[in-house]
């Protein structure tokens, strides 16, 4: 009787399991595919078209100097499609990352708090006055705007299309599966960190403390993002003073 128990509620069992894996791979693939969107939209497009507008408010002497990033100033060449799957890429592991703090923080807080997160962190990394990108361009302060909008704007944009595509129904659209899907795939090595984060979604719903860990990271994820926020805040306008001046 026993062993009969056990063996028939293993199918009672399975469905749920695969039910909660479709609804967590499903929210992971929106964040990512939201990501890698605006990723390739503003960090790609908007990167090459802030280069071009840097390159026609600086002088002659900047057109082919190879950037801190290793692409040409003025100059399309194939280093463009590495520039696009970079920044594709980088744009899915933000979207797969706010996929699994998004419960965390409070809904009128997302769109500013990680647009604002990350245009502040993104400016501390891409803004400093070591090498050309911040020498030789000019107007410089035009140059850091530019270089702290676009991540701003790109987290922006991945906030947007979540909010937007969480009132889709899970898997029910096959056009809008296959676009989730799609973009997903395009990021290619961010797929790694956001099967990370589905498993590590999987294991708090299978200890049963998802409620738990929803309440304690409303607290700490939102002061962490503030904390992080401040300190690159710091660093990027110390750095921005210094190119300045």
């Amino acid at each position: 009787m026993t062993g009969f128990q056990e063996t028939a509620a293993v199918p009672e069992s399975a469905p749920a399991l695969r039910s909660e894996l479709s609804a967590i791979a499903w929210w992971v693939l929106v964040g990512t595919a939201s990501g890698a969107i605006a990723g390739f939209v503003v960090g790609g497009i908007g990167g090459r078209l802030a280069m071009l507008l840097l390159r026609l408010t600086s002088s002659d002497l900047v057109i082919g100097v190879t950037s801190d990033d290793g692409f040409e100033i003025g100059i399309v060449s194939t280093q463009t499609f590495s520039l696009l799957f970079l920044t594709t890429a980088l744009g899915a592991a933000n979207g797969a990352l706010y996929a699994a703090l998004r419960e965390t923080i409070p809904a009128r807080l997302r769109l500013p708090l990680w647009a604002g997160f990350a245009a502040l962190v993104g400016g501390a990394n891409f803004v400093h006055e070591d090498g050309v990108d911040f020498t030789l361009v000019s107007p410089a302060l035009l140059a850091i705007s530019l270089f702290v909008l676009l991540p701003g704007v790109a987290a922006a944009l991945v906030v947007l299309l979540v909010e937007r595509w969480s009132r889709e129904p899970e898997w029910q659209s096959r056009r809008f599966s296959s676009v989730v899907v799609g973009a997903s795939l395009a990021s290619t090595v961010a797929l790694v960190p956001a099967a990370l984060v589905a498993s590590a979604a999987l294991f708090v719903r299978s200890m049963g403390v998802r409620e738990r860990f929803v309440r304690t990271g409303r607290v700490v994820v939102p002061l962490a993002l503030v904390a992080l926020g401040i300190a690159a805040g710091i660093e990027l306008a110390f750095e921005s003073s210094r190119i300045l001046r």
